[in-house]
């Protein structure tokens, strides 16, 4: 009987930059997996640390009411695909009294 768990798998450097971005865009992002799927929502959860346990994310798909657990595994590409709805409030702004 082997008593070592499964080592964690390594998600690829350039798709977990691509997850990071994603999660912090306030806006739609386009989610493609590894069997051709193709998913269009808001990515609101993240977790790709492996020590943490398997690597997933969350998304709310768009118009449709539930959320997705996605493994980050099965996930080929991130693109950033709807609009930031926080777009005109970064950089820098002033208020004055």
């Amino acid at each position: 009987m082997n008593q070592n768990p499964e080592p964690p798998r390594l998600i690829d450097p350039a798709v977990a930059a691509q997850i990071e971005a994603a999660y912090d865009y306030r806006g739609h992002v386009t989610v493609t997996l590894a069997d051709g799927r193709i998913i269009e929502g808001f990515l609101f959860n993240r977790s790709l640390d492996p020590r943490l346990g398997p690597p997933f994310l969350e998304v709310f798909p768009k118009d449709k009411d539930e959320r997705l657990l996605i493994p980050a595994e099965s996930v080929r590409a991130v693109a950033l695909s709807g609009k930031d709805f926080a777009s005109p409030f970064t950089g820098s702004c002033s208020f004055s009294p």
